[in-house]
């Protein structure tokens, strides 16, 4: 038997359509002015590997043009930018990306280059005994080098870093205080490229499986914040290629999820917190790279598109 929704129910769908026909369209993601210039704001970071280029070229340009987030949140990549940013260190967020390369992110294990010589019913036990495809050494010493922690802990802006607890299967934050760098390789940590890290006797994955773009949990930790600006590396009209071999898929099926999620998120803070000028910031253009391409001249066109992106989000901030 079917039965009537209370009519309190058919009032609040009502109401969270209508709240969405009034919004602007996800899909345009551009900045429009709805709040005061200077009023407390948050960076939403997302990552996405190289794409973390392109938000590094906004995020570096909003603050050098005058933006003092009052909180950075990022998972993935993204934890990583946000964590320059509550350094105070845009020079060196810019400077670590021009001069990123592949060799400084992964390496293969040499237990999973040997496995693809073995017979093919041994290969998958070698795989799995790997424990992860990459090796994550070079990353550890990446980070470790780039970031000062007695600068985060001393910071006035706020740091939010995600990561994931399959165990439990929930998320953990981690913030100034609390931040290091086993909880930063544990943000990056994608199941299966990288292996799970030890963080304090819990085995803690990258934060983009459950909270890619932690727009919800920046605001729900700082309610002092006006604008939550996230940052998505995806385009508008951008298109998946065609998942022709098996990697292609599993990208393609990531990336699916990821925008979907980042779209949700965004749409639930806005209904969520009302007061808050919640907008989500798009790539201008296709930026056409896949992951894992860490190339010099790639990076530096992402940058240079990013910092462009944010002019004109700026330009239209002020317009109003």
């Amino acid at each position: 038997m079917r039965h009537p929704r209370p009519a309190g129910t058919n009032v609040v769908l009502v109401l969270i359509a209508l709240g969405a026909l009034a919004r602007p369209s996800l899909a345009a993601a551009t900045c429009t002015r709805s709040a005061a210039l200077d009023a407390p704001t948050t960076l939403v970071l997302s990552g996405g590997g190289v794409k973390g280029a392109w938000e590094a070229g906004v995020a570096a340009t909003l603050v050098r043009r005058g933006l003092a987030p009052r909180l950075v949140a990022g998972s993935s990549a993204g934890a990583l930018n946000a964590v320059l940013l509550a350094e105070g260190r845009v020079d060196r967020l810019d400077a670590l990306w021009r001069t990123l390369r592949r060799e400084q992110v992964y390496t293969l294990r040499p237990s999973v280059f040997f496995a693809g010589l073995l017979p093919g019913w041994l290969t998958l036990p070698a795989l799995d005994a790997a424990g992860s495809v990459f090796d994550p050494r070079p990353l550890r010493e990446l980070v470790a080098a780039s970031i000062d922690l007695d600068r985060i802990r001393a910071s006035s802006t706020r740091l939010l870093v995600i990561t994931s607890d399959l165990a439990r299967r929930q998320t953990r934050l981690f913030d100034n205080r609390t931040v290091s760098v086993d909880a930063l390789m544990a943000a990056t940590a994608v199941p299966g490229a990288f292996p799970p890290v030890d963080v304090e006797g819990t085995l803690l994955v990258d934060g983009g499986l459950a909270s890619r773009a932690p727009v919800l949990e920046a605001l729900e930790a700082d309610p002092s914040v006006r604008r939550a600006l996230v940052l998505m590396s995806y385009a508008p009209d951008e298109q998946g290629a065609r998942p022709s071999r098996l990697r292609r898929a599993l990208e393609e099926a990531f990336e699916l999820a990821m925008i979907h999620q980042i779209r949700r998120d965004t749409e639930l803070a806005r209904l969520k917190y009302p007061a808050v000028d919640v907008q989500l910031l798009t790539p201008s253009a296709p930026l056409r790279v896949r992951p894992l391409e860490f190339d010099g001249d790639t990076i530096a066109r992402l940058l240079e598109l990013g910092a462009a992106d944010a002019a004109a989000c700026l330009a239209a901030w002020a317009r109003g």
